[in-house]
């Protein structure tokens, strides 16, 4: 299953989804790339993984220059109806469209744990971003994954299957471990500023209370 092309199926169900689930409740990813994020004025920000494109209409209020790039060419379009003086593309994560040390941030909100192998996309971030820029990164936490793993066994990569949303909206993604996040090629590219591990509100069920999502800051090297 291509992971990346689910979207297109299932984008219009996940934006209504989180957008009801979350008028009742605070975001605590967006807490953590709020709390995370540099002075955003007159500065160049990709958004990672942009979906509908919510995230950039917060990037735009802080003064951020913003552009946004996303696989689903659905959620792209969505994007182009609610942002204005952005420029968002169909992209892959791995290989942009940018020219080198272009951006002075990259955030990527639960997009970047879609790709089955980080080191290529970990070099090409590496590449548009500037020296001593920000990368910072919301991502599916390992064990999390390991609790919906149907072998159980850390380290043994496997599609896994979430239901949000009251079970209705189905999404697959590769499992990772805490050594695929923090690889060699990541501290050959960037210093680790700060690492955090969260809860979050239940948008699916969580049987074993492992953490939500783990927040990563980063600076180019």
């Amino acid at each position: 299953m291509d992971v990346s092309l689910q979207y297109d199926k299932i984008g219009k169900d996940y934006v209504n989804g989180q957008k009801e689930f979350f008028s009742k409740r605070e975001d605590e990813a967006i807490k953590f790339i709020k709390k995370s994020i540099p002075e955003l004025k007159n500065k160049k920000i990709l958004d990672l993984g942009c979906g509908n494109g919510k995230d950039i209409i917060l990037y735009q209020s802080l003064g951020a220059e913003v552009y946004g790039i996303d696989s689903s060419e659905f959620m792209i379009n969505e994007a182009k109806k609610i942002i204005s003086k952005s420029k968002v593309f169909k992209s892959n994560l791995e290989k942009t469209p940018f020219e080198n040390n272009f951006f002075d941030i990259i955030v990527s909100r639960f997009s970047f744990h879609y790709l089955k192998n980080f080191d290529k996309a970990y070099k090409e971030i590496s590449r548009i971003l500037k020296k001593d820029g920000s990368l910072i990164l919301v991502v599916h936490h390992p064990l999390r994954d390991l609790s919906y793993q149907k072998n159980k066994i850390y380290g043994k990569q496997e599609t896994i299957k979430i239901e949000l949303y009251n079970n209705k909206v189905p999404i697959y993604f590769p499992t990772h471990t805490l050594k695929n996040y923090f690889s060699r090629i990541f501290f050959d590219h960037f210093h680790l500023i700060n690492y955090e591990e969260e809860q979050i509100p239940e948008e699916y069920i969580n049987e074993f209370k492992t953490p939500g999502f783990m927040g990563i800051v980063a600076k180019k090297s």
